[in-house]
């Protein structure tokens, strides 16, 4: 596939060029195409990002929260209320990227799974978005528990 190379404010704004070449599946091993990798570094890139925006809703909200006294009628309390809706909108959507994620079969997984060890549950941010709220290391296995999340009618991951 061709690079393309425009020279927008909106290509440039947003990394492009360097986005893309983060993208970039390994090479084939053994005679093996890859074919599932390119989306599952794509899934994880877009989660970093998301983690990357969490983090910036929690911290404006924690700011708040840190202050010596909050007013009851200064916009604060409603932009905290707004801010962490945000976050639960943006949980939702990472959730039903799951599903984009389970239309790779296990076969296809394994094609490209030879990486070092386990480096899976790694993510850096993801670990300060459970710190920012108040999870502590010791308990943070005891409490994933595989939980089916439906608010509003949306999907719970089973399909039909």
């Amino acid at each position: 596939m061709e690079e393309v190379k425009p020279k927008s404010v909106y290509y440039r704004l947003f990394a492009v060029r360097q986005n893309f070449r983060r993208t970039i599946a390994r090479k084939p091993k053994a005679g093996v195409q890859a074919d599932d990798e390119m989306l599952f570094i794509i899934i994880h890139q877009t989660y970093e990002l998301w983690f990357k925006q969490i983090l910036h809703e929690l911290g404006i909200a924690q700011r708040v929260f840190q202050q010596s006294n909050i007013n009851d009628n200064s916009p604060d309390l409603p932009n905290v209320v707004h801010r962490l809706n945000r976050v639960s909108e943006i949980l939702e959507v990472l959730i039903d990227q799951m599903f984009v994620l389970e239309t790779m079969t296990p076969l296809d997984f394994l094609d490209f799974r030879n990486l070092p060890s386990s480096i899976g549950f790694q993510s850096i941010q993801f670990k300060i978005v459970e710190a920012s709220l108040g999870l502590l290391q010791t308990t943070l296995w005891a409490t994933i528990l595989p939980v089916a999340v439906a608010p509003r009618g949306r999907r719970t991951g089973k399909k039909s």
